[in-house]
């Protein structure tokens, strides 16, 4: 495919990902026919029949010949995609999705955090200061706090020095800032968040496993307290319904 046609592939399945994760195209519906779709999309049949075949690998779709495009439930789509994983952590799935995503943090960079303590080079700790004294500047600006909070918790899981963990969460970076962004609306959530992160750095730097481990744990369990007022901060129950 030339680069003009893999960019209007990727415009194709990037907005047929939106509408079925989003539930505009209901589960067990059909797409419409390639046809309808090259028209839609002013573009051929070969970049249509190219895009099924990317929502068909992220398990969005099921292609049957002769039988047209079928829209797979929501528990066969691939949860570690990028673009599905970036849909899902919006609207009213937000807190769903971030709320597992902290679940998993919980098993995967706890671990990563002890083995970064024993891992991490000099270097790697001085990038780390670098950011936290950067984000001590950003504390009443989310945009910008957020994406330096997620750039340490990267740094913080390639510490540990495993490519295949490290890997295993590389889809969920983008998902990181979406949900650092809306959890430090707060007032109070970047100071309370940078008293954590200080204290993982304090742990990496003692070269302390068990002290980094637990500083971590705190933090996201934290996190999982936040996120849950977040939710009744940003919907509170009405008073004829608590009564």
């Amino acid at each position: 495919m030339t680069t003009k046609s893999l960019s209007r592939r990727h415009l194709v399945q990037s907005e047929l990902t939106r509408r079925i994760v989003s539930g505009h195209v209901s589960p067990l519906s059909r797409l419409p026919k390639e046809t309808e779709l090259a028209e839609e999309f002013d573009v051929s049949r070969v970049v249509i029949r190219e895009a099924m075949k990317v929502l068909a690998e992220k398990g969005l779709i099921e292609i049957q010949q002769g039988r047209g495009t079928t829209v797979n439930p929501a528990h066969r789509w691939n949860p570690m995609d990028p673009q599905v994983l970036m849909h899902l952590g919006k609207g009213s799935s937000f807190y769903t999705v971030q709320s597992e995503l902290l679940e998993a943090r919980l098993v995967f960079e706890v671990k990563l955090a002890g083995l970064a303590a024993t891992r991490m080079t000099d270097r790697d700790l001085g990038h780390m200061e670098s950011l936290l004294r950067t984000m001590d500047q950003f504390l009443d600006d989310p945009d910008r706090f957020s994406e330096l909070d997620a750039e340490f918790h990267v740094a913080l899981i390639q510490g540990g020095k495993n490519a295949i963990l490290a890997k295993l969460l590389e889809p969920v970076h983008e998902l990181l800032k979406v949900g650092f962004r809306q959890t430090i609306l707060k007032p109070g959530a970047a100071q309370q968040a940078q008293v954590f992160h200080w204290a993982i750095y304090d742990g990496l730097k003692r070269r302390d496993p068990v002290a980094t481990q637990d500083a971590v744990q705190r933090h996201l369990i934290r996190a999982q307290e936040n996120l849950q007022a977040l939710g009744d901060w940003l919907n509170p129950v009405p008073d004829e319904v608590k009564s």
